[in-house]
């Protein structure tokens, strides 16, 4: 699955000669927290947060007026704040890379660009829930099996013949690495029409089946 798939597409932008205070007054707006700061084609400048507008604004422990703080923000430029090594993306960028990105810079979105290197969407940490959502099929009722595949080469396509076989449907597939000596295998099947006989043809053919749970779906 790629960003693009994710992306929100319609971007709100801002230009860096614009004022802290209509950066604010955007943000207030439009409730969110980050805005990209394009040039005149496209090309992400920098990158404007609401921590920004946060450190900028006078506090409310300040003599100053409303009107003096106002006219304050209106001077300052968003270019002497906002942050111009921006972290972007490419629109064919795969989802787990940019899921790896936001964790490891503990950010909580990027701007997306294109093949030439204009901004296309955004893409945020909702947006990467929203995937792993779609990725695990969490939105349909299933039965969830967990397999001990330690040390076992082949492991999907074996047990995957075994439900071709009986025609079930597999939901999602995911592998997990416990430590270095253990894997397991999570399979999210429809069993609704089928029964459990699976399980039974799984441990017979020698696999640990360590966990089985029925999996309502959400909305």
């Amino acid at each position: 699955m790629l960003v693009k798939d994710f992306m929100t597409p319609n971007v709100l932008t801002i230009s860096e000669d614009k004022s802290m205070l209509e950066a604010r007054e955007l943000m207030k707006s439009s409730a969110f927290r980050r805005i990209p700061v394009v040039d005149d084609i496209k090309r992400v400048m920098g990158i404007i947060t609401d921590g920004d507008v946060g450190r900028t604004s006078p506090s409310d422990a300040s003599t100053l007026s409303r009107y003096e703080a106002n006219y304050l923000l209106s001077r300052l430029k968003v270019r002497d704040v906002m942050t111009r090594d921006v972290i972007t993306v490419r629109d064919n960028s795969a989802i787990e890379d940019v899921a790896y990105i936001l964790y490891k810079h503990k950010i909580n979105a990027l701007p997306v660009v294109n093949e030439d290197n204009k901004l296309c969407g955004i893409i945020t940490d909702s947006d990467i829930f929203r995937a792993f959502v779609t990725i695990m099929g969490i939105a349909k009722s299933c039965t969830r099996i967990t397999v001990d595949v330690t040390d076992k080469v082949g492991v999907i396509a074996d047990i995957g013949g075994m439900f071709r076989d009986q025609g079930i449907n597999i939901i999602s597939v995911v592998t997990k690495r416990n430590d270095a000596d253990t894997t397991e295998l999570t399979i999210r099947a429809d069993l609704s029409q089928h029964g459990m006989d699976i399980i039974e043809q799984i441990r017979e053919a020698g696999y640990d089946v360590t966990d089985i749970s029925t999996v309502k779906g959400v909305e």
